[in-house]
């Protein structure tokens, strides 16, 4: 058989031939060649089919069972002139008589199935013309991307203009021409109407799942110009699906009515995306859908903590956790291992929430164990789609099979019917895990050998400084572009964290660089919550290396302005991270004007009040413990209180240690004791004062914090010589001026141990 690119074949059968090409059925036209004698090969006039046109070609020079070259009319070397017979047809010259015309076969073209196959080549050419991050940087290849996906969507409007299709055919048809043009255009006008004419054809024919799959994409293609339109069109098909009883389908129907409210980022819509996940739960539940039910569950609680950060909201995502537990020994659910990821990042984060590091360390043992059981699995997808499979009644009550490629109910490997979700994929689940892994052990991180530093590295290698996608629609992968470069940035934001709580300022200069670079390319909507944390940064690093006057700028700017009212179980997570840093550089600027010495210490008692219902009614112990330390350190600590002064500063220090213990809080830990040393055993010789000097001492060594060793060094350096132990003495005092001459000019002035000039203002002295 001979053949060439326009797919029609030539050979002695004469038989028409059919094919798939990516799901449409493709013509192969064979056309029958008479076999010639000699004598006939004279004749220069005869018939070659390209495509479906006609033209005319030499064969005098070729054996009859040679494929013919295609040539130009004007190429043609002498044909004899035709006669009246041979011009009966069209003007074209017939071959000799001895030829008849029942011996050729006219070629049967199919034109609609060449358009199907072609869109779906332009598709597949634009969608492979690189990775998302690599298209976005070069224009070259952007104009040939839509040039091509137009291309598609020509073909896919030409089909569909002509008609004559089945009406299966037609309603798939439609369904992918909307699909590409709400993805990869603006027209939402005409996907909207190619879906709306598809469910009513839908709906003739009786192609519910078609119709379901239409009415899915039209709520996106309706929440992209009117939210809440989308969301009552929406509920009305999720009342028609659940009087249809098609269970399946309410599950799918009801988690978008979930994702939409979350996108619509209001307190009521997130308390109704609960409700959603409660109620696919519920039904769940009642069907035997086991995985579907510990999906809602997990959600849930994400959803939960998502809405804030209060205890009565931690409690119903643990509560949530609960429920999806009972199915994690179900064999479905163990072959989706992006939900034993998910359900695992959720439980570690409820911890972190409520600072419980003993809890939150038992748990990442657990997830590790999890993730390394799951490396090698079969089960992971390179597009993060998560398939849930149903149960065996739910799949059977489907009204037909959900084998559509871009349908919402799919087919998996094994035959069983799943609902589709979209979450992440391996790559990017395993650096999700470093990060939280990072963020358990952050607190312990200069003890343990710099682990939280060696996590969080893990986590950038495996996202990288440019992330890498999959192929794709271009609109599909930006989202997760943005999305690996959101967790880029948080990544860097914990590293420089770690780097600041054992003093590399240096390095954490370097990095909050690169954190600036990476942040350069992120949206309004996920800059601003970056954005805060660079702000705060740069304030913390500068005041660290001595520039206060900087840093005080920065931590009284309108970003970090206090809030009006005290955080409660209603303020948005993303609301209470504004208000956690504001406070944070609020503490900070008490810090810097808190000398009398400083040009704005008249504002330091005012602050301090205002301060003070803010940050006793923050969830966060560590705010609690941070302000207590404050008014400890505050040149008076008594506000209207009659009692005197050393009881109420006892009772702040007090408060202090018994918050910073109990959420290993290592460096307040260190600060209180090295004041308290300074405090109340200032000048006093004896073994109680020798002591609290040396733990001062050993507690700043364990965090590795240079600042606070030299510090101490100093502290214990002043007791010693009280005690007569001036050897001693002398050689703890040279241990804190070599670690002094490693810091900052500006940093090494109070480090030495000689702090008494600061005597009268009963302060200690803070860098």
């Amino acid at each position: 058989m001979s053949s060439y690119n326009g797919h029609l074949y030539c050979d002695s059968s004469g038989t028409p031939t059919h094919s798939q090409v990516n799901g449409y059925p493709r013509h192969e036209v064979q056309v029958q060649i008479p076999r010639r004698t000699p004598e006939l090969l004279h004749q220069s006039n005869a018939f070659l089919v390209n495509g479906n046109q006609l033209v005319y070609g030499d064969e005098n020079r070729y054996p009859s069972n040679s494929r013919l070259p295609l040539l130009p009319p004007q190429v043609h070397a002498n044909p004899l002139p035709p006669t009246q017979a041979q011009t009966a047809t069209n003007g074209y010259a017939l071959p000799a008589p001895s030829v008849s015309l029942a011996q050729i076969a006219v070629p049967s073209f199919d034109s609609q199935m060449v358009l199907l196959a072609l869109a779906e080549e332009y598709f597949t050419a634009a969608f492979g013309q690189s990775s998302g991050a690599e298209v976005h940087e070069r224009e070259k290849d952007i104009n040939v991307y839509y040039k091509l996906t137009a291309t598609g969507l020509g073909c896919l409007d030409a089909v569909l203009r002509q008609g004559r299709l089945s009406p299966v055919l037609e309603a798939r048809t439609r369904l992918r021409y909307a699909s590409v043009l709400f993805h990869e255009t603006e027209n939402y006008m005409e996907a909207e109407e190619a879906l709306s004419q598809g469910i009513l054809l839908c709906d003739r024919h009786r192609f519910h799942d078609l119709k379901y799959n239409m009415q899915h994409l039209l709520t996106h293609v309706m929440f992209a110009t009117n939210p809440r339109a989308s969301v009552k069109f929406l509920d009305g098909v999720i009342k028609d699906v659940e009087a249809y009883r098609h269970a399946a389908w309410v599950y799918a129907f009801r988690f978008l009515r979930a994702t939409l409210s979350l996108n619509i980022a209001s307190a009521p819509e997130t308390l109704i995306a609960i409700n959603q996940f409660r109620a696919v739960s519920t039904l769940a539940d009642h069907n035997g859908d086991n995985v579907i039910a510990a999906t809602a569950s997990i959600l849930e609680a994400m959803t939960c903590l998502r809405r804030s950060n209060s205890a009565d909201n931690i409690e119903q995502a643990q509560r949530a956790l609960a429920a999806a537990r009972s199915s994690q020994l179900d064999p479905a659910f163990q072959r989706v291992p992006q939900l034993a990821s998910m359900m695992h990042f959720v439980d570690i984060s409820c911890s972190l929430q409520q600072i419980d590091p003993t809890q939150a360390k038992l748990k990442l043992d657990t997830m590790h164990s999890m993730l390394d059981a799951m490396t090698y699995s079969n089960n992971w997808t390179s597009d993060g789609i998560v398939r849930v499979s149903l149960g065996e009644h739910t799949a059977q009550s489907l009204p037909e099979s959900s084998q559509t490629p871009t349908g919402v109910l799919q087919v998996d490997s094994s035959g069983a019917v799943c609902v589709s979700l979209n979450w992440l994929p391996k790559d990017d689940i395993y650096a999700l895990g470093y990060l939280l892994s990072g963020a358990v052990v952050l607190h312990r991180n200069a003890m343990d050998g710099q682990k939280a530093e060696q996590y969080l590295h893990e986590a950038k290698r495996l996202i990288g400084a440019t992330p890498h996608l999959e192929m794709g629609p271009l609109t599909l992968l930006e989202p997760r572009y943005l999305w690996q470069r959101t967790l880029l940035c948080q990544v860097q934001i914990h590293l420089i964290f770690a780097l600041c709580a054992r003093t590399s300022w240096a390095t954490a200069k370097e990095e909050l660089s690169l954190l600036k670079q990476y942040a350069a390319d992120l949206p309004e909507p996920q800059l601003a919550p970056v954005s805060i944390f660079i702000h705060y940064l740069d304030a913390m690093l500068q005041q660290a290396t001595g520039d206060l006057a900087s840093a005080l700028t920065i931590f009284q700017s309108s970003i970090f302005a206090l809030p009006t009212s005290p955080s409660n179980a209603h303020t948005s997570f993303a609301l209470q991270l504004q208000h956690d840093l504001s406070l944070l550089a609020a503490l900070n600027t008490l810090l810097i004007i808190r000398s009398p010495t400083h040009p704005k210490h008249s504002h330091f008692y005012a602050l301090l009040s205002q301060l003070e219902p803010l940050a006793l009614a923050n969830p966060s112990q560590n705010i609690h413990a941070a302000y207590h330390l404050l008014r400890a350190l505050s040149p008076t600590s008594t506000t209207s209180d009659t009692a005197p002064g050393i009881v109420k500063t006892k009772q702040y220090l007090q408060s202090t240690l018994q918050a910073a213990k109990h959420t290993a809080n290592n460096q307040l830990m260190c600060i209180t004791l090295n004041f308290m040393s300074w405090k109340f055993f200032r000048g006093v010789v004896g073994e109680q004062a020798e002591k609290s000097a040396r733990a001062s001492l050993q507690l700043a060594k364990k965090g590795k914090d240079s600042l606070w060793i030299g510090v101490a060094n100093g502290k214990l350096a002043e007791t010693l010589d009280k005690q007569g132990k001036g050897e001693e003495a002398d050689a703890v005092r040279r241990e804190g001026l070599e670690v002094a001459g490693k810091m900052p000019g500006s940093m090494q002035r109070e480090v030495d141990g000689v702090a008494d000039r600061d005597e009268e203002a009963d302060t200690i002295p803070v860098a």
